[in-house]
């Protein structure tokens, strides 16, 4: 009785999931990210209509395209290879207050590490969305102090203290990579073995674009992307069909 129990109380929750959650989370979040993008104009039409910094409309297009030929590559895969980690939840959230890669998708990892819960269910969601929140407010504080005392602590930082600080992404990457290939139950090395296909077609796509094509440079990230998701696809495909 109480094993039926608990299976109606997960369908109920999974049902409320897929049809309560999810859509609220992309309604909100949406909204939130409309408005952060008409808050973004607020500088320039400060400037153009209180402080009369009036350029023609081609410097601003200009600019925009600017920009736009810059970063376009990085609008289109950074969402892509982070979401399968954040969610939609954490995509959102992450993507409205920054440093994706080097505080939101690392804490999304360690949580879902320290849960055992998977992004796709409704417990490992709840845990990353609460994970990120409190980065978030964390990241606050921490550049809330950087801000008025940033001057004074690097004054009275060592040298070796400051150099080792070129360190940190190369050990932050190393530490996301054994918490990934560590959270199965199967061991590290099973691990590292069944991500090889996909780490060696992204070295391999990665080499052949900045040795190679050097004109698809740009879009070096999106095609790397690309293509392991395509490999792990295939993969997929072909244990389905065997089992």
């Amino acid at each position: 009785m109480s094993d039926n129990n608990q299976n109606i109380t997960s369908e109920a929750v999974q049902q409320d999931y897929q049809k309560s959650f999810l859509p609220n989370v992309h309604r909100v979040g949406r909204a939130t990210m409309a408005i952060s993008f008409l808050l973004v104009f607020v500088p320039v039409l400060f400037f153009y209509f209180i402080i009369g910094h009036k350029l023609p409309i081609t410097s601003y297009a200009n600019v925009v395209v600017a920009v736009a030929s810059i970063g376009i590559g990085m609008w289109l895969t950074e969402p892509l290879a982070y979401w399968p980690v954040l969610g939609s939840a954490g995509t959102y959230i992450g993507y409205l207050s920054g440093n994706v890669g080097g505080m939101r998708f690392p804490v999304a990892l360690s949580v879902q590490s320290a849960m055992n819960a998977d992004i796709n269910t409704p417990r490992g969601q709840v845990a990353t969305i609460i994970g990120i929140v409190a980065s978030v407010y964390t990241n606050l504080v921490i550049l809330l102090v950087i801000v008025l005392a940033g001057s004074w602590l690097l004054s009275v930082l060592p040298a070796a203290v400051l150099a080792a600080f070129g360190f940190v992404m190369p050990c932050l990457m190393g530490c996301m990579l054994m918490m990934r290939f560590g959270s199965g139950k199967e061991g590290v090395a099973k691990a590292v073995l069944e991500s090889a296909p996909y780490l060696i077609t992204a070295i391999l796509c990665k080499v052949l674009i900045t040795y190679v094509l050097h004109s698809l440079a740009a879009f070096g990230t999106a095609i790397a992307v690309g293509t392991t998701v395509l490999v792990a696809y295939i993969m997929f495909k072909v244990r389905t069909s065997k089992a």
